[in-house]
């Protein structure tokens, strides 16, 4: 049987290209990976890159926002299987510190400071991050609307838990206070008691 090239060849061939540009990325960080080098991992022509993707800024921030859905995903699936609404808070916390050594987080950061961007680039960005926080969200809402949680502003509940979520690793990791990812999970741990003492409804 002749396979007649057309839609799924051009899936696969993007999909190709997201995973080698993904592996240079998470190896180099965004400013010294370049597109002819992706172009060699991915064994595809200049043609087809630009094709798929026309600015090394796309394909990062198609990378990045690939990873982000698939952390969600997986955010998603582990939360379905967990009823109660605290275990859920320790396991988003858990959810948290298995990623925190996530390398496209620090090139995300790279890239986002490296110079100015369009318009275009800061919604994005915007997005990636609003997007990240969505599982913060979903759970603080579920939280204030069963009484579990005292209700207040719920983006700046958003705000305030996605930082500190975000920051109990790198700060923990800057002080070089973590010395094996046991020690991150313990560290989210306490941060999560503390939180829910402090909004928990009495």
């Amino acid at each position: 049987m002749i396979r007649i090239k057309g839609r799924s060849d051009g899936e696969e061939t993007k999909k190709r290209i997201v995973q080698k540009a993904a592996q240079l990325f998470v190896q180099k960080g965004y400013g010294a990976v370049t597109m002819n080098e992706v172009c060699s991992a991915a064994k595809v022509s200049k043609g087809s890159l630009y094709h798929h993707f026309p600015s090394k800024d796309e394909l990062f921030l198609y990378v990045v926002e690939d990873d982000t859905e698939q952390w969600l995903s997986q955010w998603a699936e582990k939360s379905r299987s967990i009823s109660g609404l605290e275990e859920r808070f320790y396991a988003l916390g858990e959810h948290y510190a298995n990623d925190f050594q996530n390398p496209l987080i620090r090139a995300l950061e790279e890239y986002a400071r490296a110079r100015p961007h369009s318009d275009e680039v800061h919604q994005r960005l915007a997005q990636l991050y609003e997007s990240a926080s969505e599982a913060c969200r979903n759970l603080l809402q579920e939280g204030m609307d069963s009484g579990y949680l005292v209700k207040g502003d719920l983006d700046n509940y958003v705000i305030v838990v996605s930082g500190l979520l975000e920051g109990v690793a790198r700060v923990s990791e800057i002080m070089a206070a973590a010395k094996a990812p046991e020690d991150i999970m313990q560290y989210y741990r306490e941060a999560i008691g503390l939180l829910l003492q402090g909004i928990r409804a009495r």
